[in-house]
C-alpha cells in the first residue's frame, strides 16, 4: 500500500513536469509528451534569466516547493530516516529536471533547488516535532518520578 501510494504520486509529479503543456494538463486534461533525443544541455545551468519577482513566477516555484515537501513526507512514511528522505528527495527532483529536457520542456538546476525548499522545510519540521517529542516525554517522565 505504501509503496503504491508512492510510485502513483511520483508518477503524477512525473506527469505535472514531463508533459508537453502543463497548462493544457491542468485545464483540458490534455496529458501530452513529445520525445526529444538530443536535448540541450545548457539552459539546465543557467541560473540568471528568470523573473524571480513575478507573483506568477514565485507561485510557480511554491508549487515546487509544496510537491516535493510531500514527496519527501511520502519518503518518510517508508524509509523513516530523514537522511535517506532528503537523498531521495533530491534524487527524483534531480531526475524530474534533467528528464523536462528529454520532453520539451525547461529542466533547471535552479528548480531542482526550489524542490529542495520544499524537501529542508519537510525535515526541519520532522526535526523540530521529534525534538518537541522528546522534550516532552523527558519532562512527563520527570513530572512523574516527582
Amino acid at each position: 500500500m505504501k509503496t503504491a501510494a508512492i510510485v502513483t504520486y511520483m508518477g503524477i509529479l512525473f506527469c505535472l513536469t514531463c508533459t508537453e503543456n502543463i497548462h493544457n494538463l491542468l485545464n483540458y486534461y490534455d496529458l501530452r509528451f513529445q520525445w526529444t533525443g538530443q536535448p540541450d544541455f545548457k539552459p539546465f545551468f543557467n541560473l540568471t534569466d528568470y523573473p524571480f519577482s513575478s507573483p506568477g513566477y514565485l507561485r510557480q516555484k511554491a508549487g515546487h516547493a509544496f510537491c516535493f515537501f510531500w514527496l519527501a513526507a511520502f519518503f518518510h512514511w517508508i524509509f523513516k530516516r530523514l537522511n535517506t528522505v532528503f537523498l531521495f528527495s533530491v534524487a527524483y527532483a534531480s531526475f524530474t529536471e534533467i528528464a523536462q529536457l528529454f520532453f520539451s520542456r525547461t529542466g533547471c538546476l535552479l528548480d531542482v533547488c526550489y524542490d529542495s525548499v520544499g524537501i529542508l522545510l519537510f525535515i526541519f519540521i520532522g526535526k523540530s516535532l521529534h525534538y518537541m517529542d522528546r522534550s516532552k516525554s523527558k519532562w512527563q517522565s520527570n513530572s512523574t518520578h516527582h
